[in-house]
């Protein structure tokens, strides 16, 4: 069989066709494997603390935390913890947590966004 020119074109074409096509998508799965690991090389970067650190935001509590420990210290029959704010104190984050009665304000409870733990308030029922 003999090969004419419009033959030796066609199968040019295609040859040079596949060859794209082939380098595409072993380009795409390469781009893919690439963004993976930078993904996972800023995960890894974002929510590893090194120690003796400063604490970041990843560390500190949720609002619904502090709400629920600020509950545990109001004694006050029908008081319930507020909306809490998360606020920068002296360096420090803060939770203040309004203790709410009968739908007014009567006082507020801190808690420290990393320890969790009750640093004061204001205010109180008298």
């Amino acid at each position: 069989m003999m090969f004419n020119k419009s033959m030796i074109v066609i199968v040019a074409v295609v040859a040079i066709m596949v060859i794209g096509i082939a380098a595409y998508g072993s380009a795409g799965k390469l781009n893919s494997t690439n963004q993976i690991k930078e993904q996972n090389l800023s995960d890894n970067i974002n929510n590893s603390v090194p120690m003796n650190s400063p604490a970041t935001e990843q560390s500190i509590i949720s609002a619904s935390e502090a709400q629920s420990i600020a509950q545990k210290y109001i004694e006050e029959p029908g008081a319930k913890a507020g909306t809490p704010n998360l606020v920068e104190e002296n360096g420090q984050k803060i939770y203040i947590i309004p203790v709410i009665l009968n739908g007014q304000t009567v006082g507020e409870i801190h808690i420290d966004a990393l320890t969790g733990n009750n640093v004061g308030g204001a205010g109180g029922v008298t």
